[in-house]
């Protein structure tokens, strides 16, 4: 059951629905999840002694473990909030907060928890209410309202199996944007679509163990191309439906039609030669020759007499169809043109290996064998690799250098520039964009630097924390990020042993406290 409502005060929304809980209240906007829910901590508290008591446990077990988990100011009010059954989630929590946090929710130990949209993918989490804060989201380009599909995600988190006969879902009307406030159609949720992704690893992958034949199936029978073809399937079966019509419209026409005769081609003979005649056609060439052939056509032909009605309106019924029949061929040709996508994305790639010197069609060379280990961004970090730069710069730089890959910076983010020169990074990725080289293939900012450098050198959290806009958990998104990739780098260096001692060396000094990687 979807209703709105009018909520300005996160404390009045939660009176509304207190009969409804536990519910997830969706803020799309990490600082304001935290704002939202400091707001209601000071006027609710949802937990009796007893759970109060299981939640303090539960609080110095994760202490013990880490125990300066909790120091941080902004996070000693998290702690006050989790005991009165209050809590926040976003990407910016470390690992420990948000698995604490999830498992109090789970445990049914939290009442109201303000979250970001990434709480509703992947893991279930099921709620007696959701609650929209708003229903426009940044999308890394611009501002803009939930799509069907984002909102359904969301909220069909209410409702829980075995619980709650029916789900309840508020949605805040914004004052700003009244008219994007989110009506939204469960019957028009858009459809999921395919995308294969031709990567360099993925060329060079399908090079090195799969037939031509192989290839050409995987580019031309994925998911993508099975719903184009579909689509295809679909549309040339509305042209033939189309056709049909045509032909049963056509039929009114009697064997006049286009005849000077025919009271429809008279009337538009006559138009015609009026507008001839008009100061702006009269004097252009061909006009006067085309005034008299008019004439005499109708001299010629004297006109029939019939129920030209029914003609009009097959004219403009046929006119409609042609319309609606162009607007399906021209999908019909894009269709046809995307088929043929992944095999045109998979040659340009194998060009771009080929002019690099990474192949020579099957034949692999050093770079190729090298980048055929790597997942992400492999042609940046290849060269790198072979620049030489990975051998000979200090292993802190190293590490600065390489968080920097495959990194897009925020747009409020603030992180202080690295203490080291990156020019001649950026010097090699400006190369590989002359060379031809996607911008795509060549994402790298050398922002994450500072992380990277300050967490090998033995800086801590706090340290990295009062000095960029960061919170924890991306701190350690970067540095496993990082881990992940060095792992790469080691398997890929295989025939180079002093860089997989470096590469390893700066594992080893990283994985380390909060980002540890335990499996």
């Amino acid at each position: 059951m979807v209703e709105r409502a009018e909520v300005e005060n996160p404390s009045i929304a939660i009176e509304s629905v207190q009969d409804h809980l536990p519910a997830l209240y969706f803020v799309f906007g990490r600082i304001r999840t935290e704002e939202l829910a400091a707001e209601i901590g000071r006027e609710w508290d949802f937990l009796f002694q007893d759970e109060k008591e299981q939640v303090h446990k539960a609080i110095l077990d994760t202490e013990k473990e880490h125990p300066e988990i909790f120091q941080r100011g902004h996070r000693r009010i998290l702690r006050k909030l989790l005991q009165q059954g209050i809590g926040y989630h976003h990407a910016g929590l470390s690992p420990v907060l948000k698995n604490l946090v999830e498992r109090l929710y789970e445990n049914r130990l939290l009442w109201v928890l303000f979250c970001t949209e990434t709480f509703a993918a992947g893991v279930n989490f099921p709620a007696a209410t959701t609650l929209f804060h708003s229903c426009r989201k940044w999308d890394g380009k611009e501002f803009r309202t939930l799509m069907n599909r984002e909102f359904f995600q969301m909220a069909g988190r209410a409702g829980r199996r075995g619980f709650d006969r029916v789900g309840h879902v508020y949605i805040k009307i914004d004052d700003k944007f009244p008219d994007q406030t989110g009506f939204f159609d469960e019957a028009e949720v858009e459809s999921v679509y395919g995308r294969l992704t031709i990567s360099p690893n993925t060329v060079l992958s399908l090079l090195k163990w799969k037939t031509d034949d192989e290839i050409d199936r995987f580019l031309t029978q994925n998911f993508s191309a099975y719903q184009e073809r579909s689509a295809e399937r679909e549309i040339k079966g509305l042209l033939g439906e189309l056709d049909t019509q045509y032909q049963q419209v056509h039929s009114h026409f009697c064997e006049l039609k286009g005849d000077a005769a025919c009271p429809l081609q008279r009337r538009k003979l006559i138009r015609e030669q009026k507008r001839l005649r008009s100061s702006k056609y009269k004097n252009r060439p061909g006009s006067l020759e085309r005034i008299l052939e008019i004439r005499q056509l109708l001299a010629d032909q004297h006109g029939h007499r019939c129920l030209h009605e029914v003609c009009a309106d097959a004219r403009d019924e046929i006119d409609a169809l042609s319309y609606q029949r162009a607007g399906l061929v021209a999908q019909l040709n894009v269709i046809k043109q995307q088929s043929q996508k992944y095999i045109h994305e998979y040659h340009f790639v194998k060009g771009i290996l080929e002019n690099l010197g990474y192949i020579n069609g099957r034949e692999f060379f050093p770079r190729g064998n090298f980048a055929l280990e790597l997942h992400v961004q492999e042609i940046f970090v290849t060269e790198l690799a072979f620049s030489g730069l990975l051998e000979d710069l200090p292993l802190e730089v190293v590490a600065g250098i390489l968080a920097g890959v495959d990194y897009i910076p925020g747009r409020r983010e603030f992180i202080p520039a690295p203490p080291y020169d990156f020019m001649p990074v950026h010097e090699l990725k400006e190369e590989l964009l002359e060379a031809g080289v996607p911008p795509h293939f060549a994402v790298w900012a050398p922002t994450p630097g500072f992380v990277a450098h300050a967490w090998y050198t033995g800086q801590g959290l706090d340290y990295i924390l009062e000095n960029t806009s960061l919170q924890e958990g991306d701190i350690v998104s970067i540095i496993r990020r990082l881990i992940d990739l060095l792992r790469q780098i080691d398997d890929a260096a295989h025939s180079n042993p002093h860089m997989r001692e470096r590469v390893r060396e700066i594992r080893r000094v990283i994985d380390r406290d909060e980002v540890a990687v335990v499996f």
